[in-house]
């Protein structure tokens, strides 16, 4: 790994990972142990904010609402690569917001689309990444045994 790479440059590459691989696992804190499950994220913002949509209803977001920091992590089998993203997750039941995220693909999830009751966002704000990425040359000496980390100032 570049001995010059910097916050930045993760923070760069994650986006690109993330935007490649649209499906990953979201781990929560359920009291006693982690939960994870595997998620589609459905936007990520230039900040590096990321948007996932579930169901009000579910483990996941009765999870967040007790302990909203999480991990989310996906795979770019390809490169190979994968990021870690540690955030702290808040709920967004806004409407213009839920029909800006919307995917057509969710209606079989989720049948009344943005407007109906059963639909709710999730905002992950990171704090950290964890990036190792060997196409970009993002890893150490010899093959990647621990990925670079980047925080959030």
């Amino acid at each position: 790994m570049s001995e010059d790479l910097n916050n930045e440059e993760l923070f760069e590459a994650a986006p690109a990972i993330l935007r490649a691989n649209p499906r990953g696992f979201l781990t929560t804190s359920g009291g006693d142990s982690p939960h994870a499950r595997l998620v589609q994220h459905v936007g990520i913002d230039a900040d590096g904010t990321l948007w996932i949509g579930t169901s009000p209803k579910s483990r996941k977001v009765a999870q967040i609402a007790r302990h909203p920091r999480v991990a989310y992590a996906v795979q770019d089998q390809a490169t190979p690569a994968y990021v870690c993203v540690y955030a702290t997750a808040e709920l967004v039941d806004d409407p213009d917001t839920r029909k800006e995220r919307w995917i057509a693909g969710f209606r079989a999830y989720f049948p009344d689309g943005p407007e109906g009751d059963d639909f709710i966002l999730l905002r992950l704000r990171p704090h950290a990444v964890e990036v190792m990425d060997f196409a970009r040359r993002i890893h150490p000496d010899p093959f990647g045994l621990i990925p670079a980390r980047a925080e959030v100032d």
